[in-house]
């Protein structure tokens, strides 16, 4: 393992990683993670659809999309070969800690994968990857931690949303224990940008955030992510 961990970093200093949440070929079978207060643990798979071609694949839950590795949770493999066609399943144990209890935390799941060789260790060690330049695939969706006894469900925070005017904007608050997943957000007919800085596309938990707009009356409709990874759309009259 120690030789496969030293041939993951060499590759990884010269590889060019790309995060995006499904992959062609390599990629994660979900869109979001949830882990629920009291779980020993959860579980989530990663696949493989190329023909011919293998990964080595590391994994871990990091704090933010720094990388940052997060604590309070262990990956079981955390590095492991994936042959071509094929899935394989990890294990997500939590050791939580002092995380608040009245709101969901969010954390990031992260799988990188580089293509392995096809040559067998002399030492009947698993298969090294290349030394030459590879290309990797990074995958990243969001963990959830979710308190048991939290006030509604997921659903109603989406669809709960407050909206208000504020200056020269429109001022959304999300008044649950959830965070909320915008996928987009339009009033008056205008689409509101959910990049930075004028907008964002995750409320925090009791998170308000104000999105410029000229308008100051009219339709507002915005789309969510479910648990499941679906959306929900929803809209809410301004007068």
């Amino acid at each position: 393992m120690n030789g496969l961990l030293r041939a993951l970093l060499i590759v990884t200093s010269c590889s060019i990683w790309t995060s995006v949440a499904m992959a062609d070929g390599f990629g994660i079978n979900a869109t979001r993670l949830i882990y629920p207060e009291g779980a020993n643990s959860i579980t989530v798979t990663v696949r493989n659809t190329m023909p011919e071609l293998p990964y080595l694949v590391q994994s871990m839950v990091t704090l933010n999309l720094d990388g940052q590795p997060a604590s309070q949770f262990t990956v079981t493999p955390p590095l492991f070969r994936l042959e071509p066609n094929t899935t394989n399943q990890m294990r997500i144990a939590g050791k939580i800690g002092n995380l608040p209890k009245d709101r969901e935390s969010v954390f990031y799941f992260n799988a990188r994968a580089i293509p392995a060789s096809k040559s067998v260790l002399a030492d009947n060690q698993p298969r090294a990857v290349t030394g030459a330049t590879q290309f990797g695939v990074g995958n990243i969706i969001k963990l959830f931690y979710r308190p048991s006894g939290l006030a509604g469900t997921s659903d109603d925070a989406q669809k709960g949303l407050t909206f208000e005017r504020a200056g020269n904007g429109l001022k959304v608050t999300n008044t649950s224990p959830y965070f909320v997943n915008l996928v987009s957000l339009a009033f008056a007919g205008q689409k509101l940008s959910l990049e930075a800085p004028g907008g964002v596309a995750m409320l925090a938990p009791f998170e308000s955030h104000i999105y410029p707009t000229s308008h100051r009356s009219g339709q507002i409709a915005w789309k969510t992510i479910t648990d499941q990874g679906a959306m929900n759309g929803f809209e809410h009259s301004m007068p």
